[in-house]
């Protein structure tokens, strides 16, 4: 992957520096979902960075991703989604060459994991799109066609390890005071699996976080998946490339500014991770899954749109349908890469 990025966009490349837990300064608390967590670590011990992700990030009340509209300007990061209408153009066309392949005789649907404002709802609309929140509303029992995932897997809870010497240990979230930081503890066998596959780049001292849920999620979405296609758009690394993050990739963003301070203001901001593509890839394949195309993003859009398409497009294109076209092919098109699965 190239190291360009596009500002706001929830792919620039984490510092190396460490988060530090501490003063807020000034940032508001959320008190009420401060004390959840910290009541829960009361009573029942120091919890995995997994589950204090899942409270501050997806608390049906409380949560981050249910409390504010994070997208856009007025909120944290951009995602390809708020380039409208280019990239539902864009989809719109890829949607139209891959009912091609399947017979008439089945329906082609768009289910989007992630689906955030539902920004697509207008581009795929013909093609029976249906948004899916994450923990709001449950999974359809069956599916033919495509399912979108947008910046999902980068979303999802992670565990955190750091070597110690030769040694793996899990980074657990505790308190003390009403204050969240965190402690150590003994990786469960899952975790010392998963180091012992990816973890041999990195150094004594360094991280490594591990999206154990990955697995989980494409058995889920083979299981809803009679016949049609994934299609994964994200940022992350291939396995070699972990030599590159021997502090890890886990950072926030708020305001369009990133922080490395994960647990500074649970509910105020994002928590994200890069995606292991190598582990997304081997997970879909266990679950039956093959792989059609992996490519960045850039790569993908001008082989969607080839050049005579692209050229009346470009034609007919005001000024801002052009450099929304530029930003997602230059601003993003390195950064991102886009994964196509096939269900076998």
């Amino acid at each position: 992957m190239g190291s360009s990025y596009l500002p706001g966009c929830r792919n620039a490349p984490p510092p190396g520096n460490r988060p530090v837990v501490g003063d807020n300064g000034g940032v508001p608390q959320n008190e009420e979902l401060l004390e959840l967590i910290c009541g829960e670590i009361r009573s029942r011990g120091p919890l995995t960075f997994a589950r204090y992700m899942e409270l501050a990030l997806y608390h049906p009340d409380l949560g981050y991703y249910r409390r504010n509209d994070r997208f856009g300007k007025a909120g944290d990061f951009y995602t390809a989604e708020q380039l409208q209408p280019v990239f539902g153009e864009l989809m719109a066309t890829f949607v139209e060459q891959l009912t091609k392949s399947l017979s008439e005789a089945h329906p082609f649907e768009v289910l989007e994991l992630g689906s955030g404002r539902g920004e697509m709802a207008s581009a795929l609309g013909r093609f029976g799109y249906r948004p899916y929140d994450w923990k709001s509303m449950p999974l359809p029992q069956n599916w033919t066609g495509l399912v979108l995932a947008n910046e999902f897997f980068d979303a999802l809870p992670i565990h955190l390890m750091e070597k110690r010497r030769e040694e793996w240990l899990e980074l657990l979230v505790d308190q003390r005071n009403g204050q969240i930081r965190f402690t150590s503890g003994r990786a469960s066998p899952a975790l010392l699996e998963y180091a012992g596959r990816f973890g041999s780049a990195i150094p004594s001292g360094g991280r490594l976080e591990a999206c154990l849920e990955v697995s989980d999620w494409m058995e889920r979405i083979a299981g809803i998946l009679s016949s049609g296609y994934l299609l994964l758009i994200d940022y992350g690394y291939e396995s070699r490339e972990l030599v590159r993050f021997p502090e890890g990739t886990l950072v926030s963003y708020r305001g369009h500014r990133m922080h490395t301070d994960v647990l500074r203001t649970p509910g105020f901001q994002d928590i994200t991770a890069h995606v292991n593509f190598t582990w997304v890839r081997e997970c879909a394949e266990r679950s039956g899954f093959s792989s059609r195309s992996n490519s960045s993003l850039a790569a993908w859009v001008l082989r969607v749109w080839d050049e005579e398409d692209l050229e009346s497009r470009w034609h007919h294109a005001d000024q801002h349908w052009r450099m929304q076209w530029k930003q997602l092919v230059f601003g993003m098109g390195e950064a991102f890469r886009v994964i196509e699965f096939k269900r076998t």
